[in-house]
């Protein structure tokens, strides 16, 4: 009997060596997981495959808007103007203002860039002024502080070069969704005398001209 009693014991002890090796083993495993990381390379290549197919991360478009350039804004892919759209709250005038503005301000004559530039502004106005409750008589007065030809009494950082943003205006103001009740108001600010206007003259009179001709 005493046989049998040592038996068991082994028989006891053998299962718990048993299980206490499966929980290691699992353990070893997940440590193994967690000690798998993925090159910085591997990283690039990733996220050079998701702009190519136009999935770019969030937080380039972030990126575009706190620091914009030309090059932040084409490597955004197809999708930038949904990734924009995004970042921008459509009910917030001057919000749209701002991403407008930083948007235009990138603007270059070579096809790509000005495309790129065109189409963003483009659906960022048009879905914009389509939002319920939005705010036209603010778009209009923040807009002219922004840009040095309305004086404000906040301090507002006023955008340095005014090229892109008329010429990128000139394009969307033909646009059946642009509003014409505001075009009186922007032609009365660009007939102003302006010191704004000194490195930009040929932009102002180009949408000046369009403005007369609408």
């Amino acid at each position: 009997e005493d046989d049998d009693d040592d038996d068991d014991d082994d028989d006891d002890d053998e299962d718990e060596e048993d299980e206490e090796g499966e929980e290691e083993e699992e353990e070893a495993r997940e440590e193994e997981k967690e000690q798998v990381k993925v090159s910085p390379v591997a990283l690039q290549i990733i996220e050079s495959s998701m702009i190519t197919i136009g999935i770019t991360p969030e937080p380039e478009a972030a990126t575009f808007l706190a620091f914009p350039s030309p090059d932040k804004l084409l490597k955004l892919g197809p999708k930038r103007s949904h990734l924009l759209l995004q970042q921008t709250d459509l009910s917030n005038a001057e919000k749209v203002v701002q991403t407008f503005l930083k948007v235009s301000a990138v603007y270059k004559e070579d096809q790509e860039t000005k495309t790129a530039v065109l189409e963003t502004a483009d659906e960022l106005l048009q879905k914009a002024f389509k939002t319920p409750g939005f705010q036209l008589d603010l778009f209009i007065t923040t807009l002219l502080v922004y840009m040095g030809l309305l004086k404000s009494e906040e301090k507002i950082k006023v955008i340095s070069n005014l090229i892109g943003p008329l010429t990128v205006l000139k394009q969307v103001i033909q646009k059946s969704y642009f509003p014409r009740s505001i075009i009186p108001i922007l032609s009365a600010f660009l007939n102003k005398q302006n010191r704004a206007f000194d490195s930009c003259q040929n932009a102002k009179y180009n949408l000046l001209e369009t403005m007369a001709n609408l």
